[in-house]
């Protein structure tokens, strides 16, 4: 007897940042987890970003924010990012974090993505109808522009 499988795993990554002056999520996705989507988001930042002051960038100590090519690009950015990176196992330290567990449960929506395609559209979709406000009376806020779950 054969049984059905849902078939093979599927995925991609993203990566972002999220400007705290302006509440602007910036992002884009990968393939695959790794320094060259990771060098990808900083040339996009610092493409998008203004570049009046240096931007501290806080990081959490995965192996390719500091890995070798990775270090020849914050040489290259010296003047216009300054990483930060926080304590190893420590994700309550960086309000990303809740950003990313927002954006997570916003997909999820009691559904399963049968189309990759799908829902990297719907992720990009999310992403940039969102606006984070990390100084807001009562914790964070996180406004989409509509209700994600109902247009999905």
């Amino acid at each position: 007897m054969k049984v059905p499988a849902a078939g093979e795993d599927q995925k991609f990554t993203v990566f972002g940042a999220v400007d705290y002056a302006r509440g602007q999520v910036l992002w884009q996705t990968s393939d695959r987890k790794g320094e060259v989507g990771f060098i990808a988001v900083l040339e996009h930042l610092a493409d998008t970003l203004p570049t009046a002051e240096p931007v501290v960038m806080v990081l959490d100590n995965v192996g390719y924010h500091k890995s070798h090519a990775r270090r020849e690009v914050w040489q290259r950015y010296a003047g216009r990012f300054q990483p930060f990176f926080r304590p190893a196992y420590s994700p309550p330290l960086n309000q990303v974090e809740r950003r990313w567990r927002y954006v997570k449960q916003k997909l999820a929506c009691h559904r399963w993505w049968n189309d990759l395609d799908h829902l990297t559209q719907a992720t990009e979709t999310l992403l940039a109808n969102l606006e984070v406000h990390f100084h807001a009376t009562g914790g964070p806020t996180f406004r989409p522009a509509q209700n994600f779950c109902q247009s999905a």
